[in-house]
């Protein structure tokens, strides 16, 4: 199966009043599934899926900036800001256009062998072992603004989840 799609969302009060992507918006989609009966007994299956990484929002820069506090009335002013005085220093974040970077794309790999065997009275016995992720594929779920390894600078890091994982299950039909 493949979709190919767009989501964008537009609201007044946010990104300017300018379209964005949505979070999900997710413009390819494909899953293929195959399935093969080596023999009455045996059953082989894999499953591969891919999606166009998530739409989400970076920061595009931390700028410094002054912290100002109103002075009560019939105070002089101490600086060049009129009737404000500085308190202190802080780090406002650029953050730009909304969503309007996507994270790496997701796929992966699910492996699967069955063993069905025929009881007496009809009934039917199933025996799965599979692996999720066969290629162990570090598929992003989200992202944070970290130290590079040398920690010199700031660098973008991802997490993941869900490596490779066994699966084993048993089935019992009567």
């Amino acid at each position: 199966g493949y979709t190919l799609s767009w989501s964008q969302l537009q609201f007044p009060e946010l990104n300017f009043g300018n379209r964005f992507f949505a979070r999900y918006d997710r413009r390819h989609d494909i899953s293929v599934v195959g399935i093969y009966e080596l023999s009455p007994r045996i059953t082989l299956s894999a499953t591969w899926v891919y999606g166009t990484g998530n739409a989400i929002t970076l920061p595009q820069a931390n700028v410094p900036a002054r912290l100002h506090e109103a002075l009560p009335i019939g105070l002089p002013p101490t600086n060049n800001f009129g009737f404000f005085g500085v308190t202190g220093l802080t780090n406002t974040t650029d953050f730009g256009s909304r969503n309007d970077f996507r994270m790496a794309a997701y796929h992966r790999l699910d492996l699967a062998v069955q063993f069905h065997r025929k009881m007496r009275k009809g009934h039917e016995r199933t025996w799965e072992f599979g692996l999720y992720n066969a290629y162990s594929r570090l598929n992003p779920f989200f992202y944070y603004i970290g130290e590079n390894d040398a920690r010199t600078e700031q660098a973008l890091r991802q997490i993941s989840l869900f490596p490779i994982i066994p699966s084993f299950s048993y089935n019992f039909k009567f």
